[in-house]
């Protein structure tokens, strides 16, 4: 089988240049960035079983003096040494057709809201939707036609740090990832093109193939910053811009995300349905996206090529409308948001 490579995109700071932490090296560790007191004994006892790890890790990590760990520095922690810390992700909202294969059954059933996710097991939505809450309270949004296994859901006591690996088999996913107390937690969505290890941000990613059968991500950006690394070159790109990862190729040129549609305003003094939505075209876009959002999940999300379209048969409640652009390459721009109240 071809070798699939893999891109890395980590995350920096918008204003500081700093490495993501506990992030995945080259070699396969995880490197640690230490905290102030800590010491090697310590890091052994929170991630390592081995009883012998405080010694193995001086020796691996070349430690002059393994007494005094300098803040910020890095300690590089073999990923085969680390202790399993299972936990599980919580299933907030479920809309539609949506199913769940367990890892110890491999029974697919219908996935309900309440469910507990653990490693392994596979979310599928085919004409539907879920939210799903992770132990930091990030959330990630499954959307219709898209499939993702939870590959790693770890959470490590007393330290609070969560290891969160999801695996977008195919479809798209939109992630929102919270800032987190411990600085060494990640948070990453794997796709057969690229890795996407986040924190802070809000984002979305795209799994497909081309007319090749070559793996293509694309990773839209709505907050934070991203460097996008592959074996050939690298990009980086900010809030407001896109870029795509196509397998054995490397990282294309970032674009910009095309901007929020601009609405016209209904002359209506009241909310009534059918209710009709109007925006001005937007340069470059080749068609539109219009989703209906409660606050925890997504209820339907729909495809036109027109700058209009009818809302009618919606349930009393809290909702919000996001319209944006698609261009030419598949990019989904940013979001026009309309908060809609219906008694």
């Amino acid at each position: 089988m071809k070798a699939i490579k893999r891109l890395l995109i980590s995350t920096v700071c918008a204003l500081l240049l700093v490495n993501v932490s506990f992030a995945s090296s080259d070699t396969g560790d995880l490197r640690y960035t230490v905290k102030k007191n800590d010491t090697v004994w310590g890091i052994c006892k929170t991630y390592v079983s081995d009883p012998l790890c405080w010694k193995k890790l001086v020796v691996y990590n070349q430690l002059k003096n393994p007494k005094y760990l300098p803040p910020k520095s890095i300690i590089r922690i073999p990923k085969e040494w680390l202790s399993d810390h299972p936990t599980t992700a919580l299933v907030i909202a479920v809309e539609g057709q949506v199913s769940v294969t367990r890892n110890t059954s491999k029974e697919q059933r219908s996935l309900i809201v309440g469910d507990l996710l653990n490693q392994q097991d596979v979310v599928q939505a085919l004409n539907g939707s879920a939210m799903i809450k992770f132990a930091d309270q990030s959330r990630l949004l499954l959307k219709a036609n898209s499939t993702i296994r939870m590959e790693t859901l770890q959470f490590y006591d007393p330290s609070q740090l969560v290891n969160t690996r999801v695996e977008l088999l195919k479809g798209r996913v939109k992630a929102q990832v919270e800032k987190i107390s411990n600085e060494n937690s990640r948070y990453e969505v794997v796709t057969p093109a690229a890795v996407a290890a986040v924190r802070g941000t809000e984002f979305r990613v795209a799994n497909e193939k081309n007319d090749n059968g070559r793996a293509v991500m694309r990773t839209e950006l709505l907050t934070g910053a991203l460097e996008v690394v592959s074996d050939n070159n690298k990009q980086n790109i900010i809030a407001g811009q896109a870029v795509m990862a196509v397998e054995d190729e490397g990282v294309y040129d970032p674009v910009v995300l095309l901007p929020r549609p601009l609405l016209e305003i209904n002359g209506a003094r009241s909310f009534q349905l059918p209710y009709d939505v109007q925006w001005k075209p937007i340069k470059g876009a080749v068609s539109y996206q219009v989703t209906l959002m409660t606050e925890d999940n997504q209820m339907w999300q729909k495809s036109t090529t027109e700058t209009k379209f009818k809302l009618q048969d919606l349930d009393s409640g809290r909702f919000e409308l996001l319209i944006r652009g698609v261009d030419s390459q598949g990019f989904e721009g940013r979001n026009r948001r309309l908060k809609i109240n219906f008694p």
